[in-house]
């Protein structure tokens, strides 16, 4: 089967209203197509160059870890040094490397929106959760992390989170359609995500009940916005999630990620990024990435072991091989209008299996 069909099957199954298909080296696209739909509620829009998407969790990678290394090679940040060097009165010992690799043993997910009006949980809330494990042991990926990495971020340079990531990645590499905030006027060329938060609202309720039942969940389509309710509720982005980006944008920012190509950091700093920090045969992790150690990640056979990478709950994804320096992106919004029970990894490596066919590298 030929990429064209096979990602047509999934427009037509409405697995995906649509996607956008990128593949990069160096400076170069080697493919660009988009498929489907921007949206199919409540009016079916085409999908045109420039779409921009909630890109979920790849936020944890290309902003938030690399906000930390920006520190560690601007302001001296030891990575290892522990949460209470700045928080002294955080009870677990936990540091900036075990929470960039996943292996703070922290829990994966906490809806804090449902216990605090706070512009931001302080460190009280985070310090209240315990570690499912003694930090670095194993591998637990967690958002929880992630947005502490936010808390400590802002603690060290005394300003948004926001703003750091504006002034540091956005403005410098003219980002033009990167936000972690999308402004009114650029909301229609956003694709829209799930009708409320559905599934969120039924984890909430599974574990915390009665909260749940109280709060006031969107109910309408969310565009514009993004998905994760953390990361709404607490300014549009919360470490964990709340970037939005253009699959041409995502190409340029990858492009940091390379020794050769990197305008911002160091090639030391860069390194961090594909180093093997450790973790399961199913989980390796570098700082902010996954390694593709296992083929059944979204990688899968297509891509070379030493490739990290990243997914988002929404339909997204990027991939980069370090020999090649070959830059892979999927953006899709599968979860619109609703969330459904799909393997969305096994399409995923479908099509990169079907993508390395026809680019023939």
């Amino acid at each position: 089967m030929k990429l064209a069909a096979f990602v047509r099957s999934l427009v037509e199954t409405e697995t995906v209203p649509g996607i956008c298909i990128l593949v990069g080296q160096k400076g170069d696209i080697l493919h660009s197509s988009r498929h489907g739909f921007r949206s199919l509620l409540p009016a079916r829009e085409p999908l045109e160059q420039g779409a921009i998407y909630d890109l979920a969790s790849i936020t944890k990678p290309l902003v938030t870890a690399f906000l930390t290394v920006h520190l560690k090679e601007k302001a001296g940040l030891d990575l290892h040094s522990p949460v209470t060097s700045l928080f002294p009165e955080f009870p677990w010992p936990i540091t900036w490397m075990h929470l960039l690799t996943h292996t703070s043993g922290l829990p994966a997910w906490h809806p804090f929106y449902l216990f605090t009006r706070e512009d931001f949980p302080d460190i009280g809330q985070f310090s209240r959760l315990h570690p499912l494990y003694p930090p670095g042991k194993t591998v637990v990926y967690s958002c929880v992390g992630y947005m502490l990495l936010r808390l400590l971020i802002e603690k060290v340079t005394g300003q948004e989170f926001k703003k750091t990531a504006q002034d540091v990645i956005f403005d410098r590499l003219g980002l033009e359609n990167t936000f972690l905030s999308v402004p009114a006027a650029r909301v229609a060329q956003t694709a829209p995500t799930e009708r409320g938060n559905v599934h969120e609202r039924q984890m909430c309720r599974r574990q915390f009940g009665l909260q749940a039942d109280a709060f006031t969940w969107r109910e309408t389509i969310i565009r514009g916005q993004v998905h994760d309710a953390n990361s709404f509720y607490f300014g549009g982005c919360a470490g964990n999630a709340g970037l939005f980006s253009t699959a041409e944008d995502l190409f340029s920012l990858s492009k940091e990620f390379f020794p050769e190509t990197a305008t911002i950091l160091s090639p030391e700093c860069i390194r961090l990024f594909w180093t093997d920090f450790g973790g399961t045969g199913l989980s390796r992790r570098t700082v902010g990435f996954k390694r593709n150690s296992a083929f059944l990640s979204s990688g899968g056979r297509a891509l070379s072991r030493q490739s990290i990478g990243h997914n988002g709950f929404t339909g997204t994804s990027i991939w980069l091989e370090p020999r090649s320096q070959m830059a892979w992106i999927l953006l899709s919004n599968r979860i619109h209008p609703v969330v459904q029970p799909v393997s969305f990894n096994r399409i995923r490596r479908k099509i990169h299996h079907l993508l390395r066919r026809e680019l023939g590298h």
